[in-house]
């Protein structure tokens, strides 16, 4: 498995697939239900998935097929085919570590994290020297929240290979999230010192950088940047904090660049819209990018706030009225638009 570090993004998992069989009493030749798999290549549209489908036919007891093909299936969220397949693997081959870690991830990917827990602990007591699991579980126990044991599970992962960048990330996570920005900056910095290219890692220490206002997190953002110059997070990231740090034109760039190749960036188009009316005190230019924004997001309650200020700005009570009450009924007691709906009635 191959993890993208981001917590964001943390916990993402591997991909699977199902082969449909029927089998003779008292015989484990597997027979392809052809409609079945027809149906799913016409869904999934993957040539890997036919090859794969046909390479099963002529080899119908080798156990890392299934595995590769629960992957397939993972990745497009056919979740009972990877499951069967991913169990199919292992009742082939139980001796596989692998193929329990693909089990776990059909799993967690489903939404079944006591299933997936009672794999990894099958995993890390049949292979106890095996990262991949002990990193896994103990993922899975920062997931939800049980931090003593995702520490014991990393920490014995480390004792094997005291070079895994994964675990430094996590630990780094799990610092930040218990508010020991301290052992996080330090943890997240052996992560980058085990590996320089992950994006994750400079992304998430600038923005704890950029939570203290320190510049330094502008040299972490462009790493990121330099590493996926077309992921839009470290580039928002950037730009608002040149907003916080009050270098508006650095911010108001950026937030263009982002717009050109993602113009449906609702954050970058509010922004926009709050400098203009904020600082340019342009509340006609400012009603635009709100209004795109709540055109990509119809459910943006901040964003109708902000466009009926504007429009009180303009004198338009009408507009503003009906954008307090939309901010309001997207989300109930919204103080900003309950403060604009009283000032309109004075």
């Amino acid at each position: 498995m191959i993890y993208n570090y981001p917590m964001k993004y943390l916990i993402v998992f591997a991909v699977f697939s199902i082969i449909f069989f029927s089998c003779k009493p008292g015989e484990e030749g597997i027979v392809e239900n052809s409609h079945r798999t027809d149906s799913l290549l016409k869904v999934i549209n993957s040539p890997e998935l036919a090859t794969l489908n046909k390479k099963i036919l002529d080899h119908p007891d080798d156990a890392s097929l299934y595995n590769e093909r629960a992957r397939i299936y993972l990745q497009y969220k056919q979740f009972d085919e990877a499951i069967n397949d991913s169990k199919r693997s292992l009742r082939l081959d139980s001796s596989n570590a692998t193929y329990y870690l693909t089990e776990a991830d059909v799993f967690f990917a489903a939404n079944e994290t006591r299933n997936a827990k009672d794999v990894l602990e099958k995993v890390v007591k049949k292979f106890p020297e095996n990262t991949d699991g002990l990193l896994k579980l103990g993922e899975l126990y920062y997931f939800v929240k049980q931090y003593e044991n995702a520490f014991s599970k990393i920490n014995q992962a480390l004792k094997v290979n005291e070079n895994l960048a994964k675990a430094y990330y996590l630990k780094g996570n799990i610092y930040k999230e218990i508010g020991d920005t301290g052992k996080a900056i330090s943890s997240l910095e052996t992560a980058i010192e085990q590996d320089n290219k992950n994006y994750g890692t400079f992304l998430d220490l600038g923005l704890i950088y950029a939570a203290k206002k320190n510049a330094l997190a502008f040299e972490y953002y462009d790493n990121a940047i330099r590493l996926n110059p077309l992921n839009s997070e470290a580039l928002y990231a950037k730009a608002k904090l040149f907003q916080d740090m009050n270098q508006i034109k650095d911010a108001v760039v950026l937030y263009n660049q982002i717009l050109k190749h993602d113009s449906a960036h609702v954050f970058s188009l509010y922004n926009l819209g709050a400098i203009e009316f904020g600082i340019n005190s342009n509340p006609q230019k400012a009603v635009e990018f709100f209004s795109k924004a709540i055109n990509f997001n119809p459910k943006y309650a901040e964003a109708y706030f902000a466009r009926g200020a504007c429009y009180q700005a303009l004198d338009d009570k009408n507009n503003a009225m009906a954008d307090y009450k939309m901010s309001l009924q997207i989300t109930p007691n919204y103080e900003p638009a309950v403060d604009g709906i009283n000032s309109l009635s004075k």
